[in-house]
């Protein structure tokens, strides 16, 4: 019989899944709840994270996003999904998308992502290169419009 989760053990869970990296809430609040812990106890863990600092979503939103536009570029829609998915709320995710890193505009992203990848293509025919560009700009979210300026201009131009 598997024995109940007390709230020191889910204090403890809790601080090692943050030992590792950030969290949101609806992480922990998931992660605590497939470990077989009640509601009440999820709160209260919850609540004591909080105040001692260790959880606060917007913070973990303007961080994951400064970390994936600088890391990994991609289209502030993105983003924003992206923050979703992990348990922030409609608006900090969209605020963060938004705000981070105002001096990037979405041409700047693209243009960033796309410069990094541009190596892996070296000695491809110009037709694949252009093509991978075009799909690659469009699955990280930038608009169609703008893939194919960006890929003339950079892949195009015999630049890459």
């Amino acid at each position: 019989m598997k024995r109940p989760r007390d709230e020191d053990w889910a204090w403890g869970y809790v601080s090692r899944l943050l030992h590792f990296r950030p969290r949101t809430e609806a992480e922990l609040r998931s992660r605590l709840a497939l470990k077989g812990c009640e509601e009440k106890l999820i709160d209260r863990v919850i609540a004591r994270a909080k105040a001692e600092g260790l959880v606060d979503d917007r913070l973990f939103a303007r961080l994951y996003a400064e970390d994936r536009l600088l890391g990994r570029p991609c289209s502030r829609g993105v983003l924003a999904r992206e923050l979703r998915a992990k348990g922030v709320s409609r608006e900090v995710a969209e605020r963060a998308a938004a705000e981070v890193l105002p001096e990037l505009d979405e041409r700047a992203l693209a243009e960033r992502a796309l410069k990094g990848r541009l190596s892996l293509w070296q000695g491809l025919p110009d037709e694949v290169r252009k093509r991978r560009a075009y799909a690659f700009l469009l699955r990280r979210g930038f608009s169609p419009e703008l893939a194919r300026e960006l890929v003339e201009e950079i892949v195009g131009g015999g630049d890459g």
